[in-house]
């Protein structure tokens, strides 16, 4: 039996990550993506682990700037 691909959806708080990432056109590393939140802002840990999520469902892509940090941009278009 052959395995059909699976298809991807983004839930509510992943759709709310791409909003920020699809209003910024030179991207956005995670620390960016916090300071849109409204408080309470979400800790770097959890915004990381849905760059991880979106990264698996190859929604989003990055490049590597100096140090550690990776600065994320969409792979898909709003439409």
């Amino acid at each position: 039996m052959k395995q059909s691909m699976k298809s991807y959806t983004l839930t509510k708080a992943e759709i709310q990550i791409m909003n920020i990432l699809w209003e910024r056109t030179e991207g956005a590393c995670v620390h960016d993506l916090i300071a849109q939140y409204a408080e309470p802002k979400p800790a770097y840990t959890t915004i990381a682990t849905f760059m991880k999520i979106l990264l698996n469902k190859k929604f989003v892509a990055y490049r590597k700037e100096t140090g550690k940090t990776h600065i994320y941009y969409p792979l898909i278009t709003k439409d």
